[in-house]
């Protein structure tokens, strides 16, 4: 028989997962008539959240749960691998998902984590705006976020993006580049504000200057969005000659736009990316990039979270220092 889910419920009565997430947790903001309605349809389709069963029998299953937005990004599987190893050294499995850029069903994905008993949750999460979502379901299920794309009140191990954009502009001026770009990122991500941070007040303190272009948020295909713009720039008047790159995948698909312009790096244009994937240090691509250490921060966030499942309820909250890593792709202007 079908294991009914909070998502069944949410459609059956007509209302958001949240909904349904606030009505069981009781949340006072909620109307009586709605929470009335919505425990009629749990006991309706015989519901019973398989996580609160869980907390009263005390049951551990030693599985975490980790939500990241896409595995197919190298960034996202390298993460996964340090974070699947750390695991296993501490007698735990890890449970992985998608969410796919997409903030229902990182909602959806969550539910089923919850539903799969995993003992805590570790979330790379797709924006910021439905952190109050997030917590509703999660509950007082331990939880550590990746990155820091989420809200207040929760901990979290993330990189020092704005230093890193620092870094990566402070390495182009010194090759004596005046005029440099930036390109990528979903408008309302909190990693492209806090890049965007450090690449202005680098501007604002060198003079330099550069367009940046970035996505609206919403924005599906964003690998392919930054193709397309990175040829209408090869293609223009007004040829970038150093870019900086959201990601190193978005890296990628410029120097694709450049080379079906005729052009490549670093003899027409310096550029480099953010995430240091492995991609990146293939022979034909040496692509200079600004290292997340993404390694060390899947290994603190299982053992920030194995913490909290063993009881500690502090709130933590770790930024790691980015490293720049120089491969071929940047060079001197001359």
């Amino acid at each position: 028989m079908k294991r009914v889910t909070m998502r069944d419920v949410a459609a059956r009565a007509g209302v958001s997962i949240a909904t349904v997430s606030r009505v069981l947790n009781n949340f006072p903001a909620i109307s009586e008539e709605t929470k009335q309605h919505v425990r009629s349809v749990c006991a309706e389709l015989d519901y019973m959240p398989d996580y609160a069963a869980r907390g009263l029998s005390g049951h551990a299953t030693h599985m975490l749960g980790l939500i990241v937005p896409d595995v197919s990004n190298p960034y996202f599987s390298g993460m996964a691998t340090a974070i699947g190893r750390v695991a296993s050294e501490n007698g735990y499995q890890v449970l992985l998902s998608n969410s796919l850029h997409a903030p229902e069903r990182e909602l959806e994905v969550i539910d089923s984590m919850l539903s799969q008993q995993v003992d805590g949750l570790l979330i790379s999460a797709y924006s910021p705006e439905q952190q109050l979502q997030r917590d509703e379901l999660i509950g007082a299920l331990p939880c550590v976020y990746l990155g820091n794309n989420h809200g207040g009140g929760c901990s979290y191990v993330e990189a020092d993006n704005e230093s890193g954009a620092c870094q990566a502009v402070k390495y182009l001026l010194r090759l004596g580049h005046r005029d440099i770009s930036f390109l990528g990122g979903r408008q309302g991500s909190s990693t492209l504000a806090a890049r965007l941070k450090g690449y202005y007040r680098m501007q604002a303190e060198n003079g330099f200057t550069g367009q940046v272009i970035t996505a609206p948020d919403g924005t599906s295909g964003l690998r392919q969005w930054s193709y397309e713009r990175a040829l209408e720039l090869f293609q223009s008047d007004r040829k970038p000659r150093a870019v900086i790159a959201y990601s190193d995948m978005i890296a990628l698909k410029v120097l694709e736009a450049a080379e079906e312009c005729g052009l490549r790096a670093p003899e027409d244009f310096s550029i480099l990316g953010f995430d240091n994937i492995n991609y990146g240090a293939f022979p034909r691509i040496q692509l200079t990039s600004i290292s997340q250490r993404k390694f060390w921060m899947g290994r603190m966030a299982v053992e920030r979270l194995l913490e909290k499942i063993a009881g500690d309820n502090r709130i933590t909250e770790d930024v790691l220092s980015t490293e720049l890593v120089i491969r071929s792709t940047c060079r001197r202007q001359e």
